[in-house]
């Protein structure tokens, strides 16, 4: 026989049957013994009394849902942080870019000039490439929610090293 209506389900549910989930679906054991098959049209109610079953009976069900709960919960944190770090790090990503202009120009202080032909390299495949991130971070940094522009500014002004162009004799 097979348990075609909700209420049926419920009933059986309340009368003390056990749902039990197999590769075919929900099937249902009496307080007899007996089996009988639920519906496919009644799968997702037949789902939620399951898994209250489950939770009811204290076994695996509830554990895993604690552990789940911590691991949201630790999940949650961790974007926190990471959310916390996101404007610092675009900041000196997007610094490095610049720097990396810099080397490519020769324009720092105190290092030799790079050989031509890893100049022309740097020039022909890295810096276009580069410029395109550093404007995608820029863009990226004014859409997030909480970012000042100061920090910006400050990021772009404060060389790590002393570039050649902008030293004083």
């Amino acid at each position: 026989m097979v348990v075609q209506g909700v209420e049926e389900l419920q009933r059986r549910v309340q009368d003390g049957w056990r749902l039990t989930r197999d590769r075919k679906g929900f099937k249902m054991r009496g307080p007899g013994g007996r089996w009988e098959r639920v519906s496919r049209d009644l799968e997702v109610v037949a789902a939620e009394l399951y898994e209250t079953q489950r939770s009811e009976r204290g076994g695996r069900a509830r554990g895993c849902e604690g552990l789940l709960k911590e691991k949201e919960r630790q999940c949650l944190e961790g974007l926190e942080r990471c959310s916390n770090t996101y404007i610092p790090l675009a900041l000196k990503s997007l610094r490095l870019i610049i720097e990396l202009g810099w080397l490519a120009k020769g324009d720092v202080k105190g290092l030799p000039a790079l050989p031509k032909e890893a100049r022309d390299a740097l020039m022909t495949y890295v810096m276009p490439k580069a410029r395109r991130l550093s404007s995608e971070i820029v863009k990226t940094l004014k859409e997030y929610e909480g970012f000042n522009d100061d920090d910006l500014t400050e990021a772009l002004r404060t060389p790590s090293y002393e570039p050649a162009s902008r030293s004083q004799p």
